[in-house]
């Protein structure tokens, strides 16, 4: 864009310069980085207004210097001081500059610029000040939204995103975000001071911010940890939604919490990743002691996403102050936790789940209070989770802390008295677990006649029947005064009978089989039931089929493959591990993981952290004679390989894949599929040659040659090349 088709809007400017100057005439002189300035007007006494704006744009442009052979402008420090000089002399139009073709300042440009490409502390140091000379001269360019609808520190956030793994040398990558995130903070502490509410920092645009980060190896807290530290305590970012049916990621399905924790599961599994060879070699101990740092600050910024801000969500119920160190409480209040983080945070803080906080609440208290106003702030409706969400939350504090369904908070209110106001199914909702935890506790309970409980549970409509039949659909309870069936009544056994009379229904363990079985259902929300009934075999069975159809459906779009992948890979794997001799459930979540294998490596998805590849080779091993399980455990393990490599195929031999491999040809001589599927598989694997797979024995080479022999048009290919491949042919 030329300067003669640019045309401006004047910003108020800010206070007078410091220095003005007298005359323009310094602007026709060379500047510092070597190039006398190409934005002067005719007359070297009269600067034009985009002088600044579009030195800045040229800053992409290749540096002259002799110590910048290969830099760009924009990462030397002459650059930066020349635009701040402009700023400085000719303050009272160029720092308040606003191109009316994209609506940018010089501060949206410099945010961007010195986010995006800023390598020094050198280089950092002379951009923040002159972003602050900027800001200083024309303070209400902070809030000036450009085309894109982009605030300046917004530019940061972008050009974080499109700077993420530039540099291919470890040792320089480390420098750079080092230099980096010192320009990040800095200027975004700048902007935030002056104006915290000038972009929210929440769903879809939190995301974006968090998946830009790096892996941070530095000692905990990094850089990045301290970033987002930033981001939370001046301008009050959280994990928490603002507003109902608000974008949690740009394709909204994923959450930051959730992506965070596959980032953290991958860090911490590349921690203790084992190599060939010495693993104490310093290279090894090295890497291990990188991504274990990365892992740390990961959790840390999850932490903090965490917090309730203290403007919004922590004054809707009062002083909240000591929750910064209660993560298992901010955990719960969020209700945006995926549920295989919120289990590790209450198993690694499990004396947590039993601490009240300064209102006396223990994390059981929210979790049945789940659609109350304490999950709200100034701006927002309620949080929308899947109905499933509460009932898994609620037995997950109940299995760490059982008498917590006895223990009142400080207005003498029991978890169960929150969960019936907050309209809860009986089972769905979790009132039920609750019950059978502290019985005692609906005993303290008065229900009227147009009690919430009404709601929390299905009804259907009945002739005249007494209450005691009616009572008798809970539990086969005695209808005395003070239970449920009295209470909803509300007659308290005065009137017998009645016309038209509502008979409660029990939600019962089935709703769920019928719920992750419907064609419509939302993968997030079967993937919630599935966890929520993580014991029903039924479910989980028919959970993973749902997965895996959803998968397929996506074709042949990765995108849309992980799309189920990110949350379906750990629930899978889940199913699995809990049932391990249900040879169905086996059968169905290997399916499900062959079809969402294109996805590993996408968007932090990782079939090794997840502990996909190590559970197949374990179902291998429990079911060996189960021909259809040794089928779909090899069909997934080929296709876990194919899109993961070497890396991947070496990851498989060591838990024991390649052996596994080797007992399913075995085991089964006569099934085309296992024998076919299971040299596929072996074939796949040999196709690295970086994988570190065992030596052809003389076993495995008979059951290839006899596969080969039996099946030629299924195996013989294959077989033939495995056995050339182990050879070293």
């Amino acid at each position: 864009m030329g300067c003669s088709q640019s045309k401006a809007v004047e910003v108020p400017p800010g206070p007078p310069p410091q220095s003005p100057p007298s005359d323009g005439s310094s602007l026709a002189k060379k500047s510092s980085s070597g190039r006398s300035s190409p934005f002067l007007g005719k007359s070297s006494k009269k600067v034009k207004p985009s002088t600044l704006y579009h030195h800045l744009l040229h800053g992409l442009g290749s540096s002259d210097l002799p110590n910048a052979v290969g830099k760009v402008q924009a990462q030397t420090v002459p650059f930066w001081v020349e635009a701040q000089r402009l700023c400085e002399k000719n303050a009272s139009t160029v720092a308040s500059y606003v191109d009316l073709n994209t609506k940018g300042t010089p501060l949206h440009v410099a945010c961007s610029l010195g986010s995006a490409r800023v390598d020094s502390m050198e280089v950092a140091d002379a951009a923040v000040n002159c972003v602050r000379t900027i800001m200083e001269h024309s303070p209400g360019s902070i809030s000036l939204r450009d085309n894109h609808d982009h605030v300046p520190i917004e530019g940061i956030f972008s050009a974080m995103a499109a700077a993420k793994g530039s540099s291919s040398n470890e040792e320089d990558n480390a420098a750079a975000i080092k230099s980096a995130y010192k320009f990040r903070m800095e200027v975004a502490k700048l902007l935030l001071t002056k104006n915290p509410t000038c972009t929210l920092l929440r769903g879809e645009k939190l995301y974006c911010i968090a998946d830009s980060l790096s892996d941070d190896c530095e000692q905990p807290l990094g850089p990045t940890a301290e970033f987002v530290k930033l981001l939370v305590d001046k301008g009050g970012a959280s994990a928490q939604p603002s507003v109902r049916g608000e974008r949690r990621s740009p394709e909204d399905d994923d959450d930051v919490l959730a992506m965070l924790y596959r980032r953290f599961v991958r860090q911490f599994d590349q921690s203790e990743r084992f190599f060939e060879g010495d693993n104490s070699r310093p290279e090894v101990v090295s890497h291990r002691e990188k991504f274990k740092n990365a892992a740390v600050n990961t959790f840390n910024i999850i932490e903090l996403l965490l917090r309730q801000p203290k403007s919004t969500g922590a004054a809707a119920v009062g002083d909240d102050g000591d929750l910064d160190g209660l993560l298992v409480h901010n955990a719960v209040r969020s209700e945006t936790c995926a549920p295989d983080l919120l289990r590790y945070i209450v198993e690694t803080n499990l004396e947590k789940v039993a601490e009240k906080d300064s209102r006396g609440n223990l994390p059981l208290h929210y979790a049945a209070g789940y659609g109350q106003s304490d999950t709200t702030n100034d701006d927002s409706a309620p949080v929308a989770s899947p109905e499933a969400y509460s009932k898994y939350v609620i037995d997950e504090l109940l299995y760490a802390y059982p008498i917590g369904a006895s223990v009142d908070n400080a207005d003498g209110t029991l978890p169960i008295t929150l969960a019936i106001e907050s309209s809860k199914k009986w089972i769905g909702g979790g009132i039920r677990s609750l019950h059978e935890a502290y019985p005692e506790g609906i005993e303290q309970i008065n229900l009227g006649d147009k009690h919430p409980l009404m709601h929390s549970m299905s009804f259907q409509t009945m002739g005249e029947e007494s209450v005691d039949e009616t009572s008798n659909d809970l539990d086969g309870n005695d209808d005395e005064e003070g239970t449920i069936a009295t209470g909803v009544d509300g007659g308290g056994g005065r009137n017998r009978k009645r016309k038209a009379r509502r008979k409660i229904n029990k939600d019962e363990s089935h709703d769920a089989i019928m719920f992750v079985q419907k064609p419509d259902a939302p993968v997030r929300d079967v993937i919630t039931t599935m966890w929520a009934n993580e014991d029903d075999g039924g479910v989980q069975m028919l959970g993973c089929t749902a997965i895996a159809n959803a998968a397929k459906k996506a074709g042949d779009s990765q995108e849309a493959i992980a799309s189920v992948a990110l949350l379906g890979v750990t629930t899978a794997v889940n199913a699995m591990k809990n049932h391990p001799n249900e040879p169905v459930v086996q059968e169905k979540a290997c399916a499900a993981l062959t079809a969402m294998a294109p996805a590993d490596g996408m968007r932090e998805v990782s079939f090794a952290a997840s502990g996909a590849i190590a559970t197949t080779v374990c179902a291998m091993q429990a079911h060996v004679s189960d021909a259809t399980v040794q089928r779909e455990a090899c069909r997934a393990l080929a296709g876990i390989a194919a899109k993961g490599g070497a890396d991947r195929a070496t990851t498989v031999a060591s838990v024991s894949g390649f052996t596994a491999l080797v007992n399913a040809l075995g085991a089964h001589p006569d099934d085309v599929e296992v024998q076919k599927e299971a040299c596929l598989c072996m074939e796949v694997l040999t196709s690295f040659p970086d994988a570190y797979l065992p030596q052809l024995d003389e076993q495995t080479d008979a059951y290839l040659q006899a596969a080969a022999e039996k099946f030629p048009e299924d195996c013989s290919e294959p077989a033939k090349a495995i056995r050339a491949r182990l050879n070293g042919e």
